[in-house]
């Protein structure tokens, strides 16, 4: 194996990442462009930006390896995603983005007349953000301990830093931009290497034919796993996805609405193809690697035997440039919500842009290290960490978001109520689970949306809208653009 092209291709990507980089931060003047990219951004970067984000290294560490060890019913996942790509594209992003602010806690405040809602939500918002942050540092562990032989707990502290240097640099202009490139070259190393896999494991006839034979429920729908379990895939991942302020305020930087409906068409034609082939490429490391120890580090290790030397360090910056993306994201988002939702609205009413900018880089790096003990620990397998943090995104936010722009007559009390009761559900079931007084045949996911639904619908029934949250709605269910906030302000 020639090293040298390895760091090359790696290098390339990475110069060219680090010179777009360069480029977007000059773009970058105040605290709207750090925020929101200054409400800018045409539907290709938000579709690379959501793709990136999305895919991220857990497709070529935690979804590889489910794949590996599951086959097919590992797409009640992806089709959870597809879902949830398709209602935030056509139905909840156009409706963000006429609100036109900067975080979620923004809008769940207004919308329900609650300004309570802005701090609670947001520190909701930090938790969940701080474990899915775990996961990319558990991706970033395990990259560059395998390509360099690093330690494990020194790599992931190294992709804590660098998550926070871009960060911190640019904001979202950087990475809006930096995610288009990761998402392309990750799309051409996915392209390049899965003939490779696929012929050096004998052909696609061999794999599937090989396959049905040694484990045949491989490639049925639902397979070792039960038919509830495939459901609660699907529910987590897609209220997970909707609860998910790393992707909602991507709506706020688009140019207008018409934007994000070309973005969600982008989605519709590029998400379940890529996922396609990370599925073929795991079947063909199936027959190559029956026994490996740990099926997380199967793509990395089918990647340096079966590739060339460049493509592997192209592939592999793609993967650290998809995990940054990620990062970033969750970074952002948690960072902005506590800065302008707490600091901001509570604290200091009358803080300067200039300051609120210092505090929201401060508090990026304060999240960012409180991530780092969960990624040396690595408690648990990436997509389980997962699953778990989209449980709570679900349970508390996407279930109450998706509700509030729909259903006219939801009041405050009912948003209350649901945040408050798909969190204890969702918590109390899953601890139930663990001490073994409950099944693990239910995922918590189901039980607590259908509970928090229940609760929603009631309380909205005994309690009443005030008037200004029924003429809030009416304005946000328009469809002209500039309904609610023409302007950029923040």
């Amino acid at each position: 194996m020639d090293n040298a092209l390895i760091v090359i291709g790696f290098s390339l990507v990475l110069g060219a990442m680090a010179i777009v980089a360069v480029i977007s931060h000059l773009r970058s003047k105040d605290l709207s462009s750090f925020f929101i990219a200054s409400r800018g951004s045409s539907w290709y970067l938000i579709t690379g930006s959501l793709l990136a984000s999305g895919i991220s290294g857990a497709a070529f560490f935690g979804m590889v390896a489910y794949y590996f060890d599951f086959g097919i019913p590992v797409f009640w996942i992806n089709a959870g995603i597809a879902w949830s790509y398709f209602i935030l594209c056509f139905f909840v992003g156009p409706r963000l983005r006429r609100f036109g602010k900067v975080t979620i806690s923004d809008y769940l405040a207004e919308r329900f007349d609650s300004p309570a809602l802005r701090p609670v939500f947001s520190i909701i918002v930090s938790v969940w953000m701080i474990i899915l942050l775990g996961t990319l540092y558990v991706q970033g562990g395990l990259l560059f301990s395998q390509m360099f032989g690093w330690d494990y707990g020194t790599s992931s502290i190294i992709t804590c830093l660098l998550v926070i240097v871009f960060t911190v640099f640019g904001g979202m202009v950087v990475v809006m931009n930096t995610d288009l490139l990761s998402m392309i070259v990750l799309t051409v190393a996915l392209l390049i290497a899965l003939p490779l896999i696929i012929s050096s494991a004998g052909g696609w006839t061999e794999v599937a034919s090989t396959i049905n034979a040694t484990q045949p429920e491989y490639f049925t729908s639902t397979g070792t796993v039960t038919l509830m379990t495939a459901f609660s895939w699907f529910f987590i991942w897609c209220f997970g996805y909707l609860g998910n302020p790393g992707f909602l305020t991507r709506f706020y930087a688009a140019k207008n609405e018409r934007e994000i409906i070309k973005a969600g068409i982008g989605i519709s034609v590029l998400y379940l193809p890529v996922y396609g082939i990370v599925f073929f490429s795991a079947a063909a490391a199936k027959l190559l690697y029956p026994t490996i120890a740990d099926s997380e580090l199967v793509w990395i290790t089918y990647m340096y035997e079966y590739t060339p030397a460049l493509i592997i360090g192209i592939a592999m910056a793609g993967v650290f440039a998809s995990i940054l993306s990620s990062a970033n994201t969750w970074l952002l988002a948690g960072a902005t919500s506590l800065a302008r939702d707490i600091y901001q609205k509570l604290i200091n009413k009358e803080v300067s842009d200039q300051k609120l900018l210092i505090y929201s880089k401060l508090l990026i790096i304060f999240l960012g290290a409180l991530a780092v003990p969960i990624g040396i620990w690595r408690p648990a397998y990436i997509m389980e960490m997962m699953n778990i943090a989209y449980l709570v995104a679900g349970s508390t936010g996407g279930l109450v978001i998706l509700l509030s722009m729909y259903y006219r007559n939801m009041t405050k009390e009912a948003a209350w109520a649901g945040l408050i009761t798909g969190g204890i559900v969702s918590i109390t079931w899953r601890v139930l689970q663990l001490t073994s007084i409950l099944t693990e045949a239910i995922n918590p996911m189901i039980p607590t949306l259908l509970i928090s639904l229940i609760v929603i619908i009631i309380v909205s029934k005994m309690t009443k809208p005030t008037e200004e949250m029924i003429q809030f709605y009416n304005r946000l269910a328009t469809k002209k653009v500039d309904s609610i906030e023409p302007s950029v302000r923040l």
